[in-house]
């Protein structure tokens, strides 16, 4: 967020907010349950040394998860061990790169990894993500549909979607691999590195969160995006192409190019 309110400034600032979901919902979202545990400003973005700045929150995390904290009940007037765990962030996407230490790009699917569909736009130099229908369930009307008239031909009938938990233990597994330095540059002054085991992997450093948090694998999901932006950015587009706004939509030369270059 730029807190100044200049679209032009080159301070970052990003909060880490932290809230309680066991809440009901209409209270979950109050300011008074609203913790901010973190305050990164700084003149760039923290990208994948983000790790840097949360490992003393994952300190606090990992003993509130192993260890517990004994709190007092107002309303039994008796002592208990509380314990938390994070079951997910929300986060936009230069956020969610910062935090899963993905690459950017064909991969950005948490969830489907290296498995992710995509397809490059060549004039209007963009990725664009396909196959949903993989997400149906088996034996779906659309499964069976080739929908030669408004997609790719693709024949989708036995493809399948990605598992969360098996997912979070893959993900787990490639990362124990990955060797990863802070900062712009080593102690020798040279550039940083990523040592991969398999060139064809997905991550450039291992999560804090796999470091400190030993459930994080186990988790069907364990990064989300944030849906305002998701939801306002859809509607706009779709919004200003029916409307035909000028600087909403989405029709034009590249889009048109694109149509006929894919016979859609």
């Amino acid at each position: 967020m730029n807190p100044f309110a200049e679209t032009r400034s080159t301070h970052n600032t990003w909060p880490v907010v932290l809230t309680v979901y066991n809440l009901p919902s209409w209270l979950c979202k109050k300011r008074k349950y609203l913790l901010l545990t973190i305050l990164i400003s700084r003149p760039t973005q923290p990208r994948v040394d983000m790790d840097v700045f949360l490992e003393p929150l994952m300190h606090d995390i990992q003993t509130l998860w192993e260890v517990g904290v004994d709190m007092i009940d107002a309303f039994r007037k008796e002592t208990f061990t509380l314990r938390a765990i994070i079951i997910i962030t929300i986060n936009d996407y230069p956020a969610l790169f910062s935090l899963s230490g993905q690459f950017k790009r064909k991969v950005d699917c948490v969830e489907c990894l290296d498995g992710t569909w995509h397809v490059s736009l060549p004039a209007s130099n963009k990725i664009v993500y396909m196959r949903h229908k993989r997400w149906l369930p088996a034996g779906h009307k659309y499964r069976l549909q080739k929908m030669n008239k408004y997609f790719d031909n693709m024949d989708e009938s036995k493809s399948t979607a990605p598992s969360g938990y098996s997912i979070g233990h893959r993900v787990h597994k490639i990362v124990e691999n990955v060797k990863f330095v802070f900062g712009k540059k080593t102690k020798d002054g040279k550039p940083r590195k990523v040592v991969k085991e398999n060139e064809g992997d997905t991550f450039k450093k291992k999560s804090i969160f796999f470091k400190y948090l030993s459930y994080w694998k186990d988790l069907d999901v364990r990064h989300a995006i944030d849906a305002m932006r998701v939801q306002k950015n859809v509607f706009e587009s779709v919004i200003g192409t029916l409307l035909d706004i000028k600087s909403k939509t989405k029709e034009g030369l590249n889009l048109r190019l694109e149509t006929q270059r894919s016979c859609l």
